[in-house]
């Protein structure tokens, strides 16, 4: 069965273990891995995955183009990657440095506004929806407990503004905050993924979400290094989806949303 991690950090090997545990530490929870290239390796040839989207975010808007340079390269280099570069609102060209990632070859943006400081909603975040709105889909980490910036109202405020934005809210849109997602996520056309979602809610929770939201708008995710890529396949098949679903969820939505074949 071909399987798609539409949720996948890596890292440079000098910062990736400190980078890691950082993560870990923010969410007190023990990571499964290290986000390194060569680890992601290690479970496709294993067999847990087939092909995987890889990004990062950029704390600083000096950090955009190194990053969006290193995805890039990690893409080139292993046919198995699929790349989102980064954006923050106070680089000076997000225009221009979104066309230089669609010349990169990388298909979206990843957004991680909990860890880049600014609201979803703000006003200088929407020179980045206003400069991708039908160019290239945005991947949103939506639902954090210790911030209201990625309130999942939030990303409705940005939907509502920018219909035809491509948006892939993570975390069947909203981690932690599982009522707000369903209130204001659920059913409303973008796309989610179930990365960090199902070893923290109900399988019958988690089969109603999906079910409301429809099962084509619906990408499957790890969020590797925090989870074993074959652990969440486990639960997402437990949850007892038709083959036809399950293959949408595991790799043809993908395919359809990004223009790839894997």
């Amino acid at each position: 069965m071909k399987v798609f991690d539409a949720h996948v950090h890596v890292y440079p090997e000098k910062i990736a273990e400190k980078a890691t545990l950082s993560t870990g530490d923010y969410y007190g929870i023990d990571m499964y891995s290290i986000g390194t290239e060569e680890r992601i390796l290690e479970e496709i040839k294993a067999g847990k995955i087939t092909k995987c989207l890889i990004h990062s975010t950029a704390t600083k808007p000096e950090q955009v183009e190194k990053i969006n340079d290193y995805i890039a390269g990690l893409k080139n280099d292993h046919e198995e990657f699929v790349g989102f570069g980064t954006m923050h609102p106070d680089y000076p060209d997000i225009k221009g440095e979104i066309q230089r990632m669609i010349d990169l070859g990388l298909l979206g943006i990843k957004i991680h506004s909990d860890f880049q400081g600014f609201a979803l909603d703000s006003e200088s975040a929407f020179k980045i929806y206003e400069a991708a709105r039908g160019k290239l889909p945005i991947l949103f980490h939506v639902g954090d407990a210790k911030s209201d910036l990625s309130h999942p109202k939030k990303l409705r405020a940005v939907h509502n503004a920018f219909p035809d934005l491509q948006i892939i809210a993570a975390h069947l849109g909203g981690y932690s905050k599982w009522d707000d997602a369903e209130k204001y996520v659920i059913g409303t056309g973008m796309y989610v993924d179930i990365s960090s979602c199902l070893s923290f809610i109900s399988k019958e929770r988690a089969k109603r979400m999906i079910i409301n939201h429809g099962t084509d708008k619906v990408l499957f995710g790890s969020d590797f290094p925090m989870h074993d890529p074959l652990v969440n396949l486990k639960l997402f098949l437990d949850l007892g989806f038709s083959d036809e679903d399950n293959e949408k969820i595991l790799y043809k939505n993908a395919e359809k949303l990004l223009g790839i074949k894997i």
